[in-house]
């Protein structure tokens, strides 16, 4: 009689035990949504605008050959967005001709060659500039740490591999175009591509992919991002430190800007912070 009883009244319980189930599910899933809807809220206030698009890199490697970049690693590094040779020298082409529009310099009549292999660097007549391929040495950890769109927030911690074409300002220069002002001595101009594969490689080898980001469940429903960056003006080390000031564009997200700073620490050691945004200021 007692086990029935305790039975009984175990019965006449259970309503209520689901009720205080359902009630904590109700309240859990209201807490969520109010703090969406808060962080939501935040991007409306004008003292918190969020960006379109924010990311920010972080670089915190070690390497004695920060800008190399051979032949098979600079058409490996285009090879991820499926770039040919052919559209390797294009892209090449195109640097030089952007180079003579916004600063009057000229590195159109560089050889093929030139464009896909750092040791083929050209120096000028007069000696002042230097035009080179590059790619960052992955030894550096470039690497895409977190992004946010809107509100969203995600983590990736991504490799980046980032490769172009500079100019390097051997003696103070002249620049005419649309710049028109003088290079200082050490300067340096880049144009590139930071290439960021963001698919888990045993994903996509488990299913092949049928469309755009369809194994990449992420905030930017990407499987591979390509922001394509120039220098606003020109980078200059000073005391140790690179600052960085450069327009990027992405084809669906418009022109943005990437500013941050790059720390040259001892036994070779690159400590950056860079941080992009989508557009260039605040909304």
């Amino acid at each position: 009689m007692f086990s029935v009883s305790n039975e009984v009244q175990d019965m006449e319980s259970l309503p209520s035990i689901k009720a205080f189930i359902v009630a904590s599910v109700l309240v859990s899933v209201g807490m969520v949504n109010a703090g969406r809807n808060d962080r939501r809220d935040t991007c409306s206030n004008s003292d918190t605008p969020c960006y379109d698009y924010a990311l920010t890199y972080i670089m915190d490697g070690r390497t004695e050959n920060f800008f190399g970049g051979n032949r098979t690693e600079i058409l490996a590094h285009n090879w991820l967005i499926g770039r040919t040779e052919a559209d390797v020298i294009q892209e090449g082409k195109m640097a030089t001709a952007w180079l003579m529009t916004k600063y009057g310099i000229n590195f159109t009549d560089v050889e093929d060659e030139v464009y896909l292999d750092a040791s083929n660097a050209v120096t000028s007549d007069d000696g002042n500039l230097t035009f080179t391929a590059f790619m960052v040495d992955p030894a550096a950890r470039y690497r895409l740490v977190s992004a946010s769109k809107g509100h969203k927030v995600e983590f990736f911690n991504a490799p980046i591999s980032d490769a172009g074409w500079a100019v390097i300002v051997n003696e103070d220069y002249s620049a005419s175009g649309t710049f028109d002002s003088t290079l200082p001595q050490g300067a340096m101009i880049v144009y590139g591509d930071y290439i960021i594969p963001l698919c888990d490689q045993t994903e996509t080898r488990r299913k092949k992919p049928k469309g755009k980001g369809r194994n990449c469940r992420n905030l930017f429903n990407q499987s591979t991002l390509k922001i394509h960056y120039e220098s606003s003006a020109y980078m200059l080390t000073v005391d140790g430190v690179i600052v960085i000031d450069c327009i990027v564009k992405e084809t669906s997200w418009g022109v943005g800007i990437a500013r941050g700073a790059s720390f040259m620490e001892p036994d070779n050691l690159y400590s950056t912070r860079n941080v992009l945004t989508f557009p260039a200021t605040a909304p």
